[in-house]
């Protein structure tokens, strides 16, 4: 396999990987390696200067969060960008779906342009979820935030009767 990535996996000794996974995804298969690693080894995580600042950040569902300085950060959506070309590439595999028959090449072609659409809707939301935390870290000392689940937010009792109702 071809080896993709920061890491140089001769550098470490064997009993420092602890597991080793492929995963398959839309656009082809993944090796994951998991480490054992000391975080406190400055090569691996370098040591920031700091920056004497503390903020306390609120996640929201207009917003992706806002802090204690009065600072929002908006959610990127993604998803409702994408959706135009989603729906399209959805109609294309769907005429290409045939009833009553085997599955064809040309359906299985766009079941993979499909999937990888998706795919990259979920990277891209991953990386600003990282990136939005890398900023934060690097620019404050000390973080604060609420524990709790953003679900439970949405769900409210009225919300929760229509969906048990529309199972049915």
């Amino acid at each position: 396999m071809k080896l993709i990535g920061s890491r140089d996996l001769f550098y470490f000794q064997e009993f420092q990987i602890q597991r080793v996974r492929i995963v398959k995804r839309a656009d082809g298969y993944f090796c994951q390696f998991c480490l054992k690693l000391d975080v406190r080894d400055i090569t691996i995580t370098p040591i920031l200067t700091q920056t004497k600042k503390m903020v306390g950040i609120d996640l929201g569902i207009k917003y992706f969060y806002g802090d204690s300085d009065g600072n929002f950060v908006d959610n990127p959506r993604y998803y409702r960008q994408s959706e135009p070309r989603l729906n399209k590439l959805n109609r294309r595999k769907s005429r290409k779906f045939p009833k009553g028959k085997p599955v064809s090449n040309n359906y299985i072609k766009a079941r993979k342009r499909y999937s990888k659409a998706h795919l990259r809707v979920s990277r891209q939301r991953e990386e600003f979820g990282k990136k939005t935390a890398l900023r934060l870290i690097q620019s404050n000392d000390l973080i604060a935030y609420e524990d709790l689940k953003v679900k439970n937010l949405v769900s409210n009792s009225k919300f929760r009767t229509y969906a048990n109702k529309k199972k049915k």
